[in-house]
């Protein structure tokens, strides 16, 4: 039996701003981040990664260094475009640049969080271990 290794690959932005982090949420999946899938032909990865925020949530943003990678696949009962897929997803380090949040029709609702309070939003999430190694970087003050 042939396993099949098809999987997608995602990028997320781990958006600061000063010492806040912005998360977004998805109705049908809970917990998102900024970013997405990567299309066919797209080699510039962090090109891709603004051109997905600039979609999902108006930002400008400057794209750092990967810090952490995982895998997952979406549930097939989420009712997402994406039930089912397979994503090995790489979280970056970005600086919100300008522009205000305005949400595309994928996410009803968004905050800013800081090591304070994110273990409010880590329940059930997929989003959990990459939260967390997020916020025990060091931080440049700002």
């Amino acid at each position: 039996m042939t396993k099949d290794l098809t999987c997608f690959i995602g990028l997320k932005a781990f958006i600061r701003n000063d010492k806040d982090l912005l998360i977004l949420h998805n109705p049908l999946m809970g917990l998102d981040l900024p970013g997405g899938k990567i299309q066919e032909n797209e080699l510039d990865l962090k090109r891709a990664l603004q051109r997905e925020v600039r979609e999902e949530t108006n930002l400008s943003i400057s794209v750092g260094a990967p810090f952490f990678t995982w895998f997952f696949t979406v549930p097939t009962d989420s009712g997402h475009r994406s039930a089912g897929k397979k994503i090995f997803s790489v979280g970056y380090q970005c600086t919100y640049i300008s522009d205000k949040v305005k949400l595309s029709s994928e996410h009803d609702w968004y905050k800013w969080i800081n090591k304070d309070n994110y273990r409010n939003y880590l329940k059930n999430s997929s989003f959990a271990p990459a939260l967390t190694a997020y916020f025990s970087l060091k931080q440049d003050s700002k």
